[in-house]
């Protein structure tokens, strides 16, 4: 835009500061990562989906950086977009994250510091060397965070913690709870493996009215080993959509009323089956209360494979509204043959084990052939290696397999939808 004609330079007409804006808005936007809209569109395995996210994240973080750099202008106007969303991924980085927004909440007056523009926080250390200070910091930072909709914590362990406790710091989650309890909309510390007792959890359960997804399916011990009786009691949460659990561990999300459903907006359930083999009376109670409006259940099972059908038939019986289910297994021959699913209209498979072998696929054919869903449309296979290992293995499949597929009453599908066997 520069010119050596000043009368040149006149004819330029001066850009609104609202085309900047929006300029800067279309060149950062990662679509559905700054707010939450619910539960995840994407069928895939957490770790996989979060591992896809934190790429795009990183990558609208250049552009942002660039765009401040480029004038004073520029600076002003898009300092804004640098902070919608911040990530941490070096103990390091705390320090000067926490100096900055200092600098600037000092500097300016009558107007919102670098941290209300904040909408999400990841902090994903994986370095082990983080000390107590350094979550202390954290704590601190949180702080100037006062608008956020999306935390994701995955935090190392403490030096000299004990293995078992594994407490996130509750300095941490009370940060959170008084700053951002009311605008919090999804809160993630899954795979951390420091997290919240169950104390600090329920702190800030009830300081987030506006939650709509946990996945927290894992509190380290409380303090005292406290009884039930004195516990804090689970919150009722009316807005929370989707929970991840696991079934070992149910006790931290049981009201002491037994018989009450403190999740009533719930409509996704994630939960992991682990050995030893679970399934008890609690569980099923807790799934007849809290999810007969729940329309979508992801499995991660990792029992064997006999136990499958238990697990469908519990939720045949109290997930009235269930129409789309979801199973990781770890391998493909895990899923039996003769399954009768739930009324359900949507299978989505997953395999953990990456390159299996051609009989693993023949397993799998088999089990799907003879699988019992009289309202089922279609199953999809999620990832893209796992349709690519079928295609090359086609030619070791029977015959009579590949057929009984192509005539079946449900569409076998790739990862984005297409039909696998005509």
């Amino acid at each position: 835009m520069a010119s050596n004609s000043s009368s040149t330079s006149h004819n330029i007409p001066r850009i609104p500061p609202e085309l900047w804006l929006r300029v800067f808005d279309l060149a950062t936007n990662v679509q559905g990562l700054l707010h939450c809209d619910g539960p995840s569109p994407s069928d895939l395995p957490h770790t996989l989906v979060k591992q896809r996210d934190q790429q795009l994240l990183k990558e609208s973080l250049a552009i942002k950086r660039n765009i401040v750099l480029v004038c004073r202008t520029w600076n002003e106007l898009a300092i804004e977009f640098l902070y919608q969303s911040v990530l941490i991924t070096r103990v390091q980085a705390l320090s000067s994250l926490h100096e900055s927004l200092q600098r600037h909440s000092s500097a300016v007056t009558g107007r919102n510091g670098l941290g209300w523009w904040t909408r999400r926080l990841d902090v994903l250390i994986e370095d082990d060397r983080c000390e107590a200070a350094d979550y202390g910091l954290l704590a601190e930072v949180v702080r100037h965070f006062s608008s956020l909709s999306i935390v994701t914590l995955s935090m190392p362990m403490l030096p000299f913690n004990d293995c078992w406790l594994r407490q996130l710091p509750t300095s941490v989650i009370t940060s959170l709870a008084e700053t951002c309890g009311p605008s919090l909309q999804l809160f993630d510390c899954s795979e951390s493996i420091l997290r919240p007792c169950r104390e600090d959890l329920m702190m800030l359960l009830a300081a987030s009215p506006n939650l709509s997804v946990l996945r927290c399916p894992i509190c380290s011990p409380t303090p005292g080993n406290r009884s039930s009786k004195n516990r804090s009691d689970v919150p009722v949460m009316s807005k929370l959509e989707s929970i991840t659990l696991m079934s070992v561990f149910l006790r931290d999300y049981l009201p002491r009323d037994k018989d009450a459903n403190h999740l009533p907006a719930l409509r996704q359930l994630t939960y992991d089956c682990i050995p030893p083999p679970f399934f008890d009376h609690a569980w099923k109670n807790f799934v007849k209360l809290s999810c007969a409006s729940v329309t979508t259940v992801t499995l991660d099972f990792c029992l064997p494979g006999d136990s499958l059908q238990k697990e469908l038939d519990l939720l045949a019986e109290c997930c009235p509204a269930l129409d789309k289910l979801v199973i990781y297994f770890r391998s493909w021959p895990e899923m039996k043959s003769q399954l009768v699913l739930p009324p359900i209209s949507y299978l989505g498979l997953h395999s953990k084990l990456a390159k299996a072998p051609a009989f693993h696929y023949q397993a799998l054919v088999s089990a799907l052939g003879s699988l019992t869903g009289p309202k089922l449309k279609s199953v999809r296979l999620l990832h893209a290696s796992a349709v690519e290992e079928l295609h090359e293995a086609q030619p070791s499949l029977p015959d009579e397999d590949v057929a009984g597929l192509a005539s079946s009453t449900f569409r076998l599908e790739d990862h984005e939808g297409r039909l696998l066997f005509n």
